[in-house]
């Protein structure tokens, strides 16, 4: 087990390289230097809607399931982003339980789940429309009839969980008790609103991947819908580290018969993976460093008196007894 995120940074690695060695550095700094200022400020204004959806989204789930904090909700999304960056898959997302009480974790790993499942089916959206400029109308409908098609499922997420979640629960192993704490507390949530705001994130990604692409190579909104999800995906598997090099690698591939020169693709791929996976990853990892360490700052600035125990206490000294008044003799 320890030997599968070794390969998978060898992997990116050897693809990354690859890039560098078909992508040359000179060409990936010529189009930095012809960038279009007003695109790049589109595309940045697209990407702060984008986390703000994302935290909006996470933030209501929470909600409807009695955890309505606002800092519990972007501890534990900003928490789940530092530590899915670091997994294939983005696995690491449903250690988003981890930043809630114990009570919680289990109906937590539930939301995450369903949060993580609208937003496959809104990438899924996204990917019949590209099918209608890819591919032949047959197969674009066919497509669009598969999306249509896992609607219902979508939407009776939390109900067949809970009914799932009973029947094992029954269960005394671990996962039946976990299973079975879910489905007590699972909300009955109005997955409608969800499915909603999650077409909206992944409209907002599009939008910001297309005016980034514009700022590197004129194109059109079209090239974007026809590549944009396919290279996600790409990302998205589980072959390298946090998708590093297979996302670049998808991008300059499916981009270049649109007249998109490597260079340009590569850049814009690497732009949209900081701006909207590594910035909420590493102000994830910030604040779980701030938590740890300030407690601990705070305790070496308390001043605490030091006694050395080899020094003997000092005692004040008693004070002379009072002289007695002299008595005159009389002489006699």
């Amino acid at each position: 087990m320890r030997s599968i995120p070794w390969k998978q940074m060898l992997l990116s690695v050897r693809v990354s390289a690859v890039i560098v060695w078909r992508v040359p550095f000179k060409g990936l700094q010529a189009t930095f230097h012809n960038l279009e200022m007003g695109s790049l400020v589109l595309a940045l204004s697209c990407l702060l809607v984008l986390l703000v959806l994302r935290v909006y989204k996470w933030h209501c789930l929470l909600a409807a399931a009695g955890m309505g904090h606002l800092r519990q909700s972007l501890r534990s999304l900003f928490g789940g982003s530092a530590l899915g960056l670091m997994t294939p898959g983005r696995l690491g997302e449903l250690g988003r339980c981890v930043f809630v009480r114990e009570e919680e974790r289990a109906q937590v790993v539930l939301l995450t789940v369903f949060d993580r499942l609208l937003d496959f089916w809104a990438l899924l959206a996204g990917m019949s429309a590209s099918l209608f400029l890819v591919a032949s109308r047959p197969t674009a409908f066919f497509g669009l009839a598969v999306w249509i098609g896992l609607f219902p499922v979508v939407i009776g997420f939390p109900v067949w969980v809970s009914h799932v979640s009973k029947l094992v629960g029954q269960s005394q192993h671990f996962i039946g008790r976990f299973m079975g704490a879910a489905a007590a507390g699972m909300p009955r949530i109005s997955t409608a609103r969800f499915a909603v705001m999650a077409l909206g994130t992944m409209w907002a990604e599009l939008a910001s991947f297309s005016f980034l692409l514009r700022a590197f190579c004129p194109t059109g909104f079209a090239t974007a819908v026809a590549t944009f999800p396919f290279i996600v995906l790409a990302g998205d598997l589980p072959l390298s580290f946090g998708g590093i090099g297979v996302r670049e690698g998808a991008a300059a591939l499916l981009l270049s018969p649109y007249a998109i020169p490597s260079g340009a693709a590569v850049d814009a791929s690497l732009l949209w993976f900081v701006f909207a996976m590594l910035l909420p990853a590493a102000v994830g990892a910030l604040w779980l460093v701030a938590e740890r360490v300030g407690p601990r700052v705070r305790r070496w600035n308390e001043v605490v008196p030091v006694v050395n125990p080899t020094l003997a206490p000092v005692t004040a000294l008693p004070s002379p007894p009072p002289l007695e008044a002299e008595v005159a003799v009389p002489e006699v």
